[in-house]
């Protein structure tokens, strides 16, 4: 679960610089740990991935590592730092592309606090930060550093470590999306006149029966919709935004390209969409499971004819 927040913040072209760090040749005497019990192993392991996220990224020893530790210890919380954008964007410039030296410091310490807030975020999301010991975090992410954590644990046992912990959240986020499915297919399949769209796990209740043509697969088109969740709240809505959706069906989610072949133009749908079909470009932050659109298709065309182009 490495954090991610710096991808793309910090520019390729980071060289020249030292890290700062312990006199050459000082011997260091690292703290030794002896962990408690398995949340106190996590924490602990948990700081030294954020620590190694920051070392791979590429020529990280730019950065003064006594600051990030700093930073990352000062920001272990809900706060977000937004006083650190206008120093980011001295340090960095406004496109992350530049390195300016006279801020160095405050520009390591501001990307460790932007670290920790991410990770207590993502922490809090899934609600596994009560079960953390803070200090422990902070412990790994500093000795993770200076690459002294295999003092208290070795690479692999922090990789299973970490694995463990993801499967255990896999099993708890399926296990909440069934438990909602099992309720929204329940309902759904109770409802006259709901067909679903081949051998798919797409279900489709035509509301209003459209007069024009039906899009193909790599068909442009212009529609409203509004999204629901499995518990009916709502997520997204184009009448809300006050413009019509206009895409090609090749850059939408896989429910979309198996049911908007089966609308005719002018209509108004239901579209019943099961949860690995539900999602482009990997699963939700939180467990959503199926979902429901609502869908006015107001008009499709050849590709290039209505999609807005992306520059």
């Amino acid at each position: 679960m490495k954090n991610l927040l710096l991808i793309g913040l910090i520019p390729a072209m980071l060289f020249g610089f030292t890290a700062c760090g312990g006199d050459e040749g000082e011997e260091v005497v690292v703290e030794e740990i002896e962990f408690k019990n398995a949340d106190e192993k996590l924490s602990y392991a948990f700081g030294v991935e954020n620590a190694t996220g920051l070392l791979s990224e590429t020529r990280f020893d730019a950065l003064d590592k006594e600051m990030l530790i700093e930073g990352f210890e000062s920001n272990l919380s809900s706060t977000p730092p937004s006083d650190c954008e206008a120093t980011l964007q001295k340090f960095l410039g406004p496109q992350g592309m530049d390195f300016d030296t006279t801020y160095l410091k405050e520009g390591s310490k501001c990307i460790g606090r932007f670290v920790s807030f991410e990770f207590y975020g993502q922490m809090t999301q899934i609600g596994k930060v009560s079960e953390l010991d803070l200090d422990l975090v902070k412990k790994g992410f500093a000795q993770g550093m200076y690459e002294q954590d295999t003092v208290n644990m070795t690479a692999v046992e922090r990789t299973k470590i970490i694995t463990d912990f993801g499967k255990e959240l896999e099993g708890k986020f399926m296990a909440e999306i069934k438990e909602k499915d099992d309720i929204f297919w329940a309902d759904v399949l109770s409802k006259p006149g709901v067909e679903q769209v081949g051998e798919t796990g797409v279900y489709l209740e035509t509301i209003k029966k459209g007069s024009g043509g039906s899009p193909t697969p790599n068909s442009d088109f212009e529609a409203n919709y509004i999204l629901t969740n499995a518990l009916g709240d709502t997520l997204e809505s184009s009448y809300v935004a006050g413009n019509p959706l206009k895409m090609n069906l090749g850059g939408v989610i896989a429910g979309w390209q198996i049911g908007f072949p089966a609308m005719q133009k002018g209509g108004k749908y239901r579209l019943f969409v099961p949860y690995e079909k539900a999602y482009k470009g990997g699963r939700p932050e939180a467990p959503q499971g199926a979902l429901c659109f609502f869908v006015e298709l107001i008009n499709f065309g050849p590709a290039g004819s209505i999609a807005q182009p992306r520059y």
